[in-house]
């Protein structure tokens, strides 16, 4: 998720949900981007850290994704 932040840059967020409790979503982190494209290696690397934990359809959603952009 890319958000616009206050000041010049990008605020991203990795957040975690597990769909089949009720629990609240988890932050697990956030990075304060200076470029469009420092955001974007940034979110890359955290769905190539987190692809391997999903199930096989979630995982290719995850990379098809990643190369569209």
């Amino acid at each position: 998720m890319l958000k616009r932040s206050a000041r010049r840059g990008y605020w991203c967020e990795c957040w975690t949900e597990n769909l089949t409790t009720r629990q609240q979503p988890t932050l697990l982190a956030s990075f304060d981007a200076y470029s469009a494209s420092q955001a974007d290696r940034w979110i890359s690397t955290a769905l190539r850290t987190i692809s391997p934990t999903l199930d096989t359809n979630a995982s290719d959603e995850v990379w098809q994704r990643l190369y569209e952009t």
